[in-house]
């Protein structure tokens, strides 16, 4: 668990833009998808089958997102996937239907093999299973602590990596699947400092293990 401190300003907005396209009307717009409920992630799953050929690609990386900070509104979904070229890709695709430029993904710490890597097939991901780990998780969240959002939710294939020494207990070819909760602590949810505002934060990640039950990481 690690306390953050969040300023509300506009550049935390462009950081964000600038990891995955900067869709602006997609970050400003009115659509709202909560973080936490099974339907956003009907619909991502659903934007994700409509907008790409997914034959054309295995994904070994999905995550989930959330937009602002605490906004609790799920935003995109982010996929890294890899051709039969063995070239790798990252693709974001917006809630509001939006995608974003296919860009190159740096695999040069792992050995990327298209034949070996499995894959995760989106579209057999279970939204209300989804929902359920998140379900828990709020009743872990400590007394005296109100939930604010999901930051994210992200299922990763284990890739091996180049240095054999460093794939020692790592399950090859497994996948891993992890998520963000934040919460503020009750009375002590801002502070003032230089005359600007802060607002004060926890965010855990929760691990899903292989058996569905969850572990804090940190």
């Amino acid at each position: 668990m690690k306390k953050t401190f969040y300023l509300i300003v506009l550049a935390c907005i462009a950081m964000l833009m600038q990891s995955c396209d900067g869709n602006v009307s997609s970050l400003l717009g009115n659509l709202s998808f909560p973080a936490d409920k099974a339907e956003s992630y009907a619909k991502a799953i659903e934007n994700v089958k409509e907008k790409t050929d997914l034959n054309k690609f295995k994904i070994y990386s999905v995550r989930f997102c959330e937009g602002e900070k605490l906004s609790n509104n799920l935003m995109f979904v982010s996929l890294t996937m890899i051709n039969p070229d063995n070239y790798s890709f990252e693709q974001c695709f917006y809630l509001d239907g939006t995608v974003g430029d296919m860009r190159e993904h740096s695999t040069s710490s792992y050995e990327v093999d298209y034949e070996k890597i499995k894959g995760i097939d989106i579209t057999k991901l279970d939204p209300e299973k989804i929902q359920s780990y998140f379900d828990e998780a709020k009743g872990m969240i400590p007394e005296g602590c109100t939930y604010k959002s999901i930051s994210y939710y992200e299922i990763e294939e284990v890739l091996p990596r180049k240095s054999s020494s460093l794939n020692k207990k790592r399950d090859i070819g497994s996948l891993e699947t992890e998520f963000g909760v934040c919460f503020t602590e009750d009375g002590k949810e801002t502070e003032t400092s230089g005359g600007k505002t802060n607002y004060l934060y926890y965010e855990t990640t929760m691990q899903v293990n292989p058996d569905g039950t969850l572990t804090i990481k940190d």
